[in-house]
């Protein structure tokens, strides 16, 4: 920066100020009228102008060439005047106030003078008295700082609608255009901006479009980026659709803020071309999805003007040739297990909720006593910036883990609290006051077909599929034809960016809604008097999806199987819940048969053992066709082993074997079979020759999967008794079966039954051979009861090996993980582990063993797992 040349000489070279906007100069003495400088700053900026305000300080340039500097490159001069006349400088006869005044000639000016001034400096009563003389220039009194900036607000923009409502010749001021200030600095975005300046920053690109729902950010994305990349235009004038409603007045708005004036019958926006011709402009349009169609008007300005740049925010794609798309999506939020404050403290929602919560209390602190609850509402909220600044907003009256509280009083309208939220803001725009009304804009923007498809995919707990809206989107006649065309009118929900496309990693997208949009869009969803059968419809496909999946889980798309599935989890259990809420036995059961593998295998057993439950008691369970009454009985005794009460499971397996035999179920016959094995003491004799039927009853049904599962058990109870031989052949075949259906988990558990027979037969090395193996598919399937299986394996060959206390502290793991899932052991292998157990006592005492357990309890299983193998490969003690 260098110093400035004299006004009068020229245009000085540039000394910027913060930004490129409309400026005003405010001249006063410093510390004397310091509160009224204040105020005059606050009303500059409340109008989205800029403040130049010279200040003391070590400054590389003598002060009179910086306010000179910023006066010349500054539009209105606003004057202050108390008593003091100001500082006289080195080498200069008028004080800088007197000299900022002389400068500023020419300009639109403002001057205001406290009164009443008994001590006023007569320099200053003269130099006042010599401006009211020349004329030109009015004085207005005040009397205290804050009715000053009232008057200051009010006349500025009295001032602004009546000078610079007119085109000006050339820049610079409105001619070269203005920005209006953000209220409040954008959080992150970093990504989006590089993104959006890069296009800008390519001449061939004339439209750029940030989409994407209301309140996600569009416009202060929009003024961050036309702001970065102001420095290269001529001009850069933004044009404020949101009070427009009828597209006819486009361009009248796009006119006025370029500062072009009606003349004859000349359309518009050919004025708007002839002004814009030549320069290299920008236009920062928001706001333009209610009066979209107006939009091919704007590409034709932009073919008459090769070097203007059309930047928009919109809600929904504009259509149109050359147009660039940049969706914006929410901010980043915690992940589900982040919840402390190292963990959130640089997560883009969070820091968006702190800083707009201490704008409300300066008080508010991001601490480990708030990291979590704030994580769990920026979550909950779905990162939309918009929401998070409205909750956090309320931190004065409502704490973080209160308005959480509230948000989870009721399971029904979890999200009511956060869609009513209202911006104690006043210069909010009415359209973002509540989240409710910021959805509503964009909802009143759809057609009938698209409103009705948005009610009905709110029913979609977590997205849904192509197949899955189209059965759940158009209501059908008797003949099978749908009121809607669900694939078209998808895509203009997409368009409207009220639903996402996600890349669910197989090709086929899943479509999202915020899950404020989804609470929004279920409201409307009652209105209309549609969900009974639009959740009818949901729950039904969901079921015939879970019977193709149930097979498919045994062939070779049993991935692909288990990708949809997880991707389907919410709903299925959102569906689940409804179907025993209405009474619906058979659709319940319908939707659960099919998948019980799938369940255990994620860890679901607690929660589908009380559903099951459940449904046996509602009164349609009383006329379940005998198929599906047996597969429910069967489902809950296995369910009731599997959490450690086989005593209560037998009575609901006395018949069920007959039954399914009469029926020609294979399948059912050998699980009932199994579980009623399962419900027997593991010495009872009956119990390996039933398991033994139970087999061959299930390699007849085909599915090699259940044989696998079944033959695992067969292979415990053959350990328990000694048989090592048996239980490494029934072991073997049915690993062997779980690897030809891809179930990894399945098969970790079969490994870990193989390394016990190896220890039991005292061949240590092959038992770690296939513990190796064993945790390498428990880790890459994250099993956590598989885990605790292997940590028991593990803690045995540890025990052979002479490390007790390790082995203590490996099984204090296993017992942990087990409690933490709520699953029990399956009788054969509880026989295992409490032969481990007392074996561990004996060796330590029971108060050391006890110790020991805890402090592998603390470890965790994960960790119990890599300080054992670390140890196994150092040969020293593992951490405890």
């Amino acid at each position: 920066m260098t110093a400035a040349a004299d006004v009068s000489g020229g245009p000085p070279p540039a000394i910027a100020t913060p930004d490129r906007r409309l400026r005003v100069f405010v001249s006063s003495t410093l510390e004397e009228l310091a509160a009224e400088r204040r105020a005059v700053r606050d009303a500059v900026v409340r109008l989205r102008l800029s403040p130049v305000m010279f200040e003391l300080g070590a400054r590389p340039h003598p002060p009179r060439d910086l306010y000179r500097a910023y006066l010349a490159q500054s539009e209105v001069f606003v004057g202050v005047y108390g008593d003091r006349y100001g500082w006289v400088g080195p080498g200069m006869t008028v004080s800088g106030i007197e000299d900022e005044l002389e400068l500023s000639a020419g300009m639109p000016r403002l001057l205001y003078v406290r009164t009443p001034a008994p001590a006023r400096d007569p320099r200053l009563a003269r130099l006042l008295q010599r401006v009211q003389a020349e004329g030109g220039v009015s004085t207005t009194p005040y009397r205290d700082p804050e009715r000053l900036g009232e008057q200051v607000a009010d006349d500025l923009a009295v001032l602004l609608s009546e000078r610079f409502s007119r085109a000006a010749p050339a820049p610079p001021g409105l001619a070269a255009g203005w920005l209006p200030t953000p209220p409040t600095p954008m959080v992150d975005r970093t990504a989006e901006l590089a993104t959006v300046t890069a296009l800008l920053g390519d001449p061939a690109v004339r439209l750029v479009v940030l989409t994407g729902p209301g309140g996600i950010g569009k416009t202060r994305l929009a003024l961050a980026a036309a702001a970065a990349v102001e420095p290269l235009r001529d001009g850069t004038w933004f044009v404020d659709l949101a009070g427009v409603r009828d597209p006819a007045d486009v361009p009248g708005a796009v006119a006025e803020a370029v500062g072009v004036s009606a003349e004859g019958s000349r359309p518009l926006l050919d004025l708007v071309a002839d002004r814009l011709a030549g320069r290299r402009a920008l236009l920062v349009v928001d706001n333009l999805e209610q009066v979209a169609s107006a939009a091919p008007g704007l590409a034709t300005l932009l073919a008459h003007c090769p070097r203007t740049q059309l930047l928009a925010t919109s809600r929904t794609v504009l259509r149109l040739r050359g147009e660039h798309d940049v969706p914006i999506e929410p901010l980043g939020t915690p992940g589900p297990r982040d919840a402390g404050l190292a963990a959130v403290t640089a997560v883009p929602a969070v820091e968006l909720f702190v800083a707009r919560a201490q704008q409300a209390d300066p008080a508010f602190r991001l601490t480990d006593a708030t990291a979590g609850p704030v994580a769990e509402l920026v979550r909950r909220l779905d990162g939309l910036p918009l929401a998070v600044e409205l909750a956090a907003a309320r931190v004065r009256t409502l704490p973080p883990r209160s308005l959480l509280a509230r948000l989870d009083r009721a399971l029904d309208r979890a999200l009511d609290l956060a869609l009513d939220l209202g911006d104690p803001d006043v210069d909010v725009p009415d359209r973002q006051r509540t989240l409710r009304a910021t959805i509503a804009w964009s909802h009143d923007l759809l057609d009938e077909r698209g409103r009705a498809l948005l009610a009905r995919l709110s029913v979609c707990a977590d997205g849904c599929t192509l197949d899955t809206a189209e059965a759940v989107g158009a209501s059908r006649d008797e003949d099978g034809a749908g009121d809607l065309d669900v694939l078209e009118t998808l895509s203009d929900l997409v368009g409207h960016s009220l639903v996402t496309p996600t890349d669910t990693g197989d090709g086929e997208p899943r479509f999202r809604m915020l899950e404020l949009v989804r609470t929004y869009a279920a409201e409307r969803l009652r209105e209309r008097g549609e969900e009974e059968a639009t959740r009818t419809r949901w729950a039904r496909h969901l079921a015939g999806l879970g019977a193709e999946a149930g097979a498919g889980l045994s062939g070779p798309a049993a991935r692909l199987w288990r990708t949809r599935l997880d991707a389907e989890t919410a709903d299925l259990r959102a569906a689940l819940r409804w179907a025993v809420a209405t009474d619906r036995a058979e659709l319940a059961v319908r939707l659960t048969a099919p998948l019980v593998r799938w369940w255990w295998a994620r860890g679901l057993l607690p929660a589908m053992a009380e559903l099951a439950e459940a449904t046996a008691a509602l009164p349609s369970a009383a006329t379940l066709p005998p198929d599906l009454a047996g597969r429910l009985a069967w489902a809950r005794a296995a369910l009731r082993i599997a959490l450690g009460s086989p005593g209560t499971a037998a009575g609901l397996v006395d018949g069920l074997v007959d039954g399914a035999r009469s029926r020609g179920d294979a399948w059912l016959a050998g699980h009932g079979l199994s579980a009623l094995a399962m419900t027997l003491p593991p010495a009872d004799a009956r119990v390996g020759p039933m398991l033994d039927e139970a087999l061959e009853e299930l390699r007849r049904s085909g599915d090699g999967w259940s044989v696998a599962f079944s033959g695992m058990l067969r292979a415990g109870v053959a350990l328990a008794g000694g048989d090592l031989a048996a239980a490494e052949r029934v072991a073997g075949e049915a690993r062997g079966l779980a690897a030809a259906a891809a179930d990894d988990q399945l098969a970790a558990l079969l490994s870990d039954t193989l390394a016990q027979a190896a220890l039991m037969a005292g061949d240590l090395p092959r038992a770690r051979a296939r513990l190796d193996e064993a945790v390498a598919l428990h880790r890459r399937t994250r099993d956590l009861e598989g885990a605790a299986a292997c940590l028991e394996v593990l803690a045995a060959l540890t025990l052979a090996l002479g490390r007790q206390e390790a082995a203590a502290r490996l099984a204090g793991a296993a017992e942990a993980a087990r409690a933490g899932l709520g699953v029990a052991r399956w009788s054969p292998h509880q026989a295992l582990a409490d032969r481990l157990r007392a074996a561990l006592r004996a060796a330590l005492g029971d108060d050391a063993e006890a110790r020991e357990r805890a402090a592998g309890a603390a470890l965790g299983p994960w960790a119990a797992l890599d300080a054992a193998l670390e140890e196994e490969r150092d040969g020293e003690p593992a951490p405890g």
